[in-house]
């Protein structure tokens, strides 16, 4: 009988050909959404998005810490926020935050009666606005000068696209989606060219891309693509109406955020101390 030396050579071609595909899967830059090459790579970027660093033994977990803001602040937080502000946090010690740029990771649209839409990675959801409040790093942002009809429409926009799932291509194709969710929106549309499905900075640009001129909102280029970021929307035409207090200029700066996104943070702290004194 063979020792098991004899077949280290197929031991070593087997794991070979399993790296191909894995690399395969995650770097393919466009998949059609309902093929197997798309789920396998939708399964790993969210298993990978749900593991959370140790600093001890095993290093890595899959449970989620104490978050840096109470209860307290996240309450005042939908208190203050109204329909058509949108938010944007950053959870702490994820492993996917390695491969989002900028200081806040997540963007999500506040709606109505204190609910917000989101994509998470079970897909585009409305619901209560506390889930994304639960967080480390936490920042609310209103559209200026906007009219009443314009909040209508973001809402309107934003929970047409409910039921939708997560967009694990990245793609930022807001013009196609105008196209395809300008009719009469069914869920789970068939699959086909186009499919209807957006991450979360996208749900958030989408809901708003009816003032795009008037908000300037663009793609900025991001691992050689267009994409949108959540510190993109600090360069935007909303203002800070609410930041966490973990949120400091210090620590934007130490993050790597963009100038214009400290200006707006400088200017936030400073109106919040004369509104103390």
């Amino acid at each position: 009988m063979p020792s098991l030396t004899a077949y280290i050579p197929y031991f070593i071609a087997i794991a070979l050909l399993l790296v191909v595909l894995v690399v395969k899967a995650i770097f393919s830059p466009e998949l059609k959404y309902h093929s197997f090459w798309y789920k396998l790579k939708a399964k790993i970027i969210f298993w990978c998005g749900r593991i959370h660093r140790l600093h001890s033994f095993p290093w890595v977990t899959w449970s989620v810490n104490e978050h840096k803001m109470d209860f307290r602040e996240s309450r005042q937080a939908c208190t203050i926020a109204l329909p058509g502000d949108i938010g944007l946090h950053k959870d702490e010690g994820f492993f996917s935050n390695l491969a989002i740029p900028g200081a806040f990771k997540h963007a999500w649209i506040v709606v109505d009666d204190n609910k917000c839409v989101e994509a998470i990675q079970k897909g585009v959801l409305h619901r209560d606005h506390l889930y994304p409040l639960i967080s480390d790093y936490a920042i609310i942002l209103r559209p200026r000068n906007v009219t009443k009809e314009d909040v209508k429409e973001a809402v309107r926009r934003a929970i047409s696209i409910v039921g939708c799932d997560y967009d694990a291509n990245f793609n930022f194709n807001f013009e196609e989606s105008d196209k395809v969710l300008a009719e009469k929106y069914t869920r789970n549309l068939a699959a086909g060219a186009f499919h209807p499905a957006f991450s979360c900075t996208e749900t958030v640009a989408f809901s708003w891309y009816h003032k795009r001129d008037h908000l300037r909102i663009f793609r900025s280029i991001q691992a050689g693509r267009e994409a949108v970021v959540a510190d993109d929307f600090l360069k935007m035409n909303y203002d800070i109406l609410w930041m966490s207090e973990s949120v400091t200029l210090e620590w934007a700066t130490k993050m790597g955020m963009h100038e214009e996104g400290r200006q707006k943070i400088k200017n936030y702290l400073a109106t919040a101390r004369t509104r103390m004194l």
